[in-house]
């Protein structure tokens, strides 16, 4: 994907030309969220059950997700924007619990510069912003793993 990028600003062409509203801070490239396109974060163990779940049940063709190279590292799933209504406090309280967190409007995220597993890289690779799920099914998959096995969280 980045084999001939040389700079923070060739790596943000790619990631526009797959539909993504990027930035260039400290030679780095991110997209800050927003109501149409966010992120939802989750314990690694949780995010490769929900990945799986996702891509069986064909609810999304690509489920664009970032990680970091580090013991103990967070699944980010990018998604699109919420479906139906939005989450009450008591289950945004409950999904923390668990260690899931959705990323505000304003938050930054931090996109691989390289197609190599250092540092942030992909576990799963967009193929563009216009087929990622919606944060309401991302969340729907995740809470119902949650209460079919309450342990599924593996940090």
């Amino acid at each position: 994907m980045f084999e001939s990028c040389h700079s923070a600003q060739e790596v943000a062409h790619i990631y526009r030309g797959l539909g993504f509203s990027v930035s260039c801070l400290y030679e780095r490239v991110s997209l800050v969220a927003t109501p149409s396109l966010g992120a939802v974060v989750m314990p690694a163990g949780l995010g490769r059950k929900v990945h799986q779940e996702l891509a069986a049940g064909r609810r999304s063709d690509a489920v664009p997700i970032v990680s970091y190279s580090r013991p103990n590292r967070e699944w980010v799933f990018l998604v699109g924007p919420v479906r139906g209504r939005s989450l009450v406090a008591r289950t945004v309280i409950q999904l923390a619990e668990k260690g899931i967190r959705i990323l505000e409007s304003g938050e930054r995220v931090w996109l691989p510069m390289t197609d190599h597993p250092t540092g942030w890289y992909w576990e799963s690779r967009p193929s563009g912003v216009l087929v990622i799920p919606s944060r309401t099914t991302v969340i729907a998959v995740a809470r119902q793993l949650l209460q079919t096995n309450p342990y599924a969280v593996r940090r």
